[in-house]
């Protein structure tokens, strides 16, 4: 049974985001046929305003290619998780309230898939000055722990699922009451 989570406003933009990202990839699996039937009078899917001569557009052969190939579809979804870490931790700091619930677990939580997302979609607890394995410690979510044996593993889809950013923003929302 589902049931409505309740998230921050620090959160909603990047809930949004992976939702319609996710709705935009398993669309052509659904009604690919009726998809491209609609998209066939339209020369380009998106076009993105540039600053320079040219615009920019995203071809609907390369669309429906990466939606036709499982192992695109899941490299596309983990970037887009990738994206939505580093976005949510980063509006998480933008909130007023942030210093006050820094150091509570779910945040941390949060800062370290932050982290492992801009390193590459891997966990990464080395210092760039020292080059030495900085300890976590043991940061625990809900059974999922991240400690330093994480050390260039994967975060995701292997670690942490798509599905449970909308549990831990819920969960960070709370704090921010």
């Amino acid at each position: 049974m589902l049931r409505p989570i309740q998230i921050s406003k620090s959160f909603n933009l990047a809930v949004d985001a992976l939702t319609c990202l996710w709705g935009g990839l398993i669309a052509p699996n659904i009604c690919g046929t009726e998809l491209k039937a609609k998209l066939a009078t339209f020369s380009h899917l998106i076009s993105f305003k540039s600053s320079f001569a040219e615009d920019t557009h995203l071809s609907k052969e390369n669309y429906f290619n990466i939606c036709a190939s499982h192992e695109r579809l899941k490299e596309v979804g983990n970037h887009a998780c990738c994206m939505v870490a580093v976005f949510a931790f980063e509006s998480l700091k933008n909130d007023q309230k942030y210093d006050k619930i820094k150091n509570e677990t779910t945040v941390k939580y949060l800062r370290h898939l932050r982290n492992g997302a801009a390193h590459g979609n891997s966990f990464n607890f080395i210092d760039s000055r020292s080059k030495k394995i900085i300890d976590p410690g043991l940061v625990e979510w809900r059974g999922k722990i991240i400690d330093k044996s994480l050390q260039n593993k994967t975060v995701f889809p292997d670690f942490f699922a798509q599905g449970d950013f909308a549990y831990l923003f819920e969960d960070i929302s709370k704090l921010l009451v």
